[in-house]
């Protein structure tokens, strides 16, 4: 038949679906049952629990004998690390009233700490003494206190402690907040320095590391006869450069 003369029929329309409407049974902004309403707290990053404060082993006779790490300012070591010029810039540093840099025991936040890497390439440059150059890092200890030990004096700097553009937070929320910083990025928490003004017990030492076996052993000894309990343990990594860093 012809398309024309006889037209077919118009395709049938379905009928329209009515929804039936959804009942909310909250609100997308009430508190969902059994919560409070309240945003969730913000907890403040993993903060550094343990710092460390590096020296060479033959300072150590000298430090146990005293029972305790010393300031700059008082020690006397068998090997200084730091220069002459050094020296004058951290005792005239100001840490508080009447406190210089010198007068704190250094600490780092990290045992990869930045200046510990310079010693580690060679200890070029003025920052450090003809004996930092000469020594061999393997010769090294690194003596290792938790944070919350001296938490009560600790202060921490973002940079080299006598720098003039370094900033230092003391006190609780001063400390947190450039501990926080600091465990922003590694190479905040590499370059930070953490000072406790006076002296420091041997007894707050938890653990004191080695480049090798033979080190272990000597060190042990050492403490054994002094009467330290230090946990004494043998971590190459820490005393070798960081190819790459």
């Amino acid at each position: 038949m012809c398309a024309s003369c006889f037209p077919p029929a118009p395709p049938a329309v379905p009928l329209p679906v009515k929804r039936t409407p959804r009942v909310a049974t909250r609100s997308l902004r009430s508190p969902a049952p059994g919560s409070t309403g309240k945003a969730a707290e913000v907890r403040p990053p993993n903060l550094p629990h343990r710092i460390f404060h590096v020296t060479h082993v033959s300072n150590l006779p000298l430090i146990l004998e005293a029972g305790e790490l010393l300031p700059s300012s008082q020690a006397e070591p068998e090997l200084r690390l730091s220069s002459d010029i050094t020296h004058e810039l951290r005792a005239s540093a100001p840490v508080s009233e009447g406190v210089s840099v010198l007068d704190c025991v250094a600490f780092s936040l990290s045992p990869l700490a930045t200046w510990w890497g310079e010693v580690q390439d060679g200890a070029a440059g003025p920052t450090w003494s003809d004996a930092a150059g000469a020594a061999s890092t393997i010769d090294f200890v690194v003596l290792g206190v938790d944070v919350a030990a001296v938490a009560n004096s600790l202060v921490v700097s973002d940079g080299d402690a006598a720098a003039k553009v370094t900033r230092l937070g003391s006190g609780a929320d001063g400390r947190d907040r450039m501990l926080a910083r600091a465990a922003a990025s590694p190479w905040a928490l590499q370059a930070a320095e953490a000072l406790v003004p006076g002296s420091v017990s041997l007894d707050l030492v938890a653990l004191v590391a080695v480049a090798n076996d033979r080190r272990r052993d000597e060190v042990r000894a050492l403490l054994k006869s002094a009467g330290v309990s230090a946990k004494v343990a043998v971590y190459p990594p820490w005393f070798v450069p960081q190819v790459g860093e």
